[in-house]
């Protein structure tokens, strides 16, 4: 995908950013900077936003579709790290890496990506306290989701607690909703969990069978956060 061109309209900018967390985050003048380097992109499914190995001049914040980040095995075999929906980077750690990016960005299906550029982000960091907090949340929670993936995968974590853990993250990031879309297919939220297809739908059924959480076609209602709680601490 081409990085950086799209609509620079200032009202359509102006619109997204508000829509989005960093518009809560930053005061007029500081608003006004953003908008003059931002741009807003269409995104479509297998569109690649940046490339493991690229170097980051711009840095792609997702307003609505879904992203994945993955890495690629040796033999070509695709690594799911991370899914990404509106209001959120793919890779946060790109504002801030100087080595080449670790990581490929690809969408998932139709969005808008407001592309932001690493420079003004800079800047905005280093004058704006509440920016800097909130990225460093973000920051934590994505490497507390690493964490656990590279335990369970070293079999530290089980498949309850990774599968409950999962969907109560899934949840705070999206302010706390209890119905959740489920990313993609099944297969991918089952690579993204470092479980197989066949592990993950028993985990999920049981939950339901048990009344935590209750399962459509493609979206999950939580039912029982407490015994979530009790399942992703367990």
């Amino acid at each position: 995908m081409e990085r950086c061109k799209g609509n620079r309209d200032p009202q359509s900018l102006r619109d997204a950013v508000g829509q989005s967390p960093l518009g809560h985050l930053l005061d007029a003048s500081q608003l006004a900077l953003l908008l003059g380097t931002g741009r807003l992109a269409v995104m479509r499914a297998g569109d690649v936003l940046f490339r493991e190995g690229d170097r980051a001049r711009h840095v792609p914040f997702v307003l609505s579709g879904e992203v994945k980040l993955v890495k690629m095995g040796p033999q070509g075999k695709e690594y799911v790290l991370h899914l990404t929906r509106g209001g959120a980077f793919p890779d946060p750690g790109a504002l801030f890496y100087e080595a080449p990016l670790p990581a490929t960005a690809v969408a998932l299906g139709p969005g808008r990506l407001l592309w932001l550029e690493r420079a003004t982000m800079d800047r905005l960091l280093d004058e704006n306290p509440r920016l800097a907090r909130w990225l460093l949340q973000v920051l934590a929670a994505r490497q507390r989701l690493f964490v656990n993936k590279v335990a369970g995968s070293q079999g530290v974590i089980s498949v309850s607690r990774r599968v409950a853990g999962w969907l109560l993250h899934r949840s705070r990031m999206e302010a706390g909703r209890r119905q959740l879309e489920l990313p993609g297919t099944r297969e991918l939220m089952a690579r993204l969990l470092g479980l197989s297809r066949e592990s993950l739908s028993r985990e999920l059924n049981k939950l339901a069978r048990e009344g935590a959480i209750r399962l459509e076609r493609r979206r999950v209602e939580l039912l029982d956060m407490a015994a979530l709680e009790r399942r992703a601490q367990d």
